[in-house]
């Protein structure tokens, strides 16, 4: 099966990465993903009222990392 067909197939991942995580994958201080974040609309918080925790989808880190690259050419 062609890689192609086989991603076409398959559901989308929907696990979510933590804050944290994802500053590290995506190279940035989390102070700036936030920032990011929050001008962007990407992420959400999630947890009890006093253990908030901001978290993002795989595809949601796919759209930060093209907004953070820029458009390519």
């Amino acid at each position: 099966m062609k890689l192609q067909s086989r991603l076409a197939t398959e559901e989308v991942r929907r696990e979510v990465v933590d804050e944290r995580r994802a500053a590290y994958l995506l190279g940035l201080p989390q102070a700036q993903l936030r920032e990011i974040s929050e001008m962007s609309g990407l992420g959400r918080m999630e947890g009890s009222a006093s253990a908030l925790r901001m978290v993002f989808t795989y595809e949601e880190l796919h759209k930060l990392c093209q907004i953070i690259v820029g458009p390519s050419s």
